[in-house]
């Protein structure tokens, strides 16, 4: 009994002594963040862009003459050999053409003999033996425009290369000139071409350098050279075509590929390099960051975005009477929280 009086007296004491506990708060102090100095850079903004793979040099091959075509001896994406025979003409209308100018060219050639011999003898006049050397001359003409057309009634490869694209079947009607074949020479660089907008083809000039990749050969960087810059705009997509110089790397490549590049113009830009997660509120090229002032003092700013560049972003200047940049703990603050530096 006197046991269980002790305990409740114990029991009594400590709870009046915690109650006469006073409890202490601790208000938290400035949020901690890391920064960074603000430096303008001078620095090239790649410009991106896709585009197509194709031979440094195309050639629309024709026939000279209409008619139709007997034989067409190669395929789409065959390689072929200079000098190689790839479509023929039939020739039946041709060569009547060729017998025709020449019994023509025959018949006249003995009339300025028959001619010449008369005015030795001075049985016909000069007019006359005029008269039959000009019909020669047209005759001797007449055979050898035949003669050029019978021999260009056929196409020939004007070079080593590959057929890109055929556009006629045999046994088709075709007309003088008519493209027959797209060849495209080998031995000779590749190209890229790319469409760009105008507002990165004045940035852009012949002999920037440029990065390629295409999706047969993953993590292969492919070095080129920028060509030409068209300086006329694609009615349809209202871009401007840029050729790209490829600098082949022995890696098999064919036409039609669809490639991504880089180009770095050469006129370089002052920017400000910040990291990105230093960026909050983002939205497409426009988003904040935290400035900090000498009183410690964050202000919330709106920037312009350029471009991203690996784990940094690259863009427009902000005030410059702030110096310092929120580079870790954006996420923690608000405009016009105090703020503590730490290393």
């Amino acid at each position: 009994m006197k046991t269980k009086s002790i305990l409740t007296f114990l029991i009594i004491l400590f709870a009046s002594g915690c109650k006469s506990e006073t409890h202490k708060t601790t208000s938290p102090g400035p949020t901690q963040v890391k920064v960074i100095s603000l430096e303008p850079e001078k620095i090239s903004i790649p410009v991106h862009s896709t585009g197509i793979l194709m031979t440094s040099e195309e050639i629309k091959l024709s026939f000279k003459t209409g008619g139709i075509v007997s034989e067409i001896l190669v395929q789409e994406g065959q390689k072929v050999k200079k000098g190689d025979v790839l479509s023929v003409l039939n020739l039946s209308e041709i060569n009547a053409h060729v017998s025709l100018a020449n019994n023509g060219y025959e018949k006249a050639l003995r009339d300025y003999n028959r001619a010449k011999n008369l005015y030795a003898d001075t049985v016909v006049t000069l007019e006359q033996l005029q008269n039959a050397t000009t019909a020669l001359n047209v005759a001797e003409s007449n055979l050898a425009i035949a003669r050029f057309n019978q021999t260009h009634s056929k196409i020939a490869a004007p070079d080593n290369g590959i057929i890109l694209k055929q556009f006629v079947k045999e046994n088709e009607l075709v007309s003088q000139g008519y493209p027959v074949f797209l060849f495209g020479t080998s031995g000779r660089y590749w190209k890229v071409k790319a469409g760009i907008s105008d507002r990165d083809m004045v940035k852009i000039s012949q002999g920037d350098s440029a990065s390629v990749t295409f999706d047969a050969w993953p993590g292969v960087k492919f070095p080129a050279t920028v060509e030409q810059v068209g300086e006329m705009g694609n009615p349809l997509t209202g871009t401007y075509e840029v050729d790209l110089l490829l600098h082949d790397k022995g890696y098999h490549l064919a036409a039609g590929f669809i490639a991504g590049a880089d180009i770095f113009p050469s006129a370089n830009d002052s920017y400000l390099l910040v990291p990105v997660g230093a960026i909050v509120e983002a939205d497409g090229q426009n988003g904040y960051i935290f400035v900090v002032s000498d009183s410690m003092t964050v202000n919330k700013t709106k920037i312009s975005i350029a471009a991203l560049l690996g784990s940094d972003a690259a863009i427009r200047s902000v005030n410059p009477g702030f110096k310092m940049v929120v580079s870790e703990g954006a996420a923690y603050i608000k405009d016009g929280e105090k703020v503590k530096i730490v290393k």
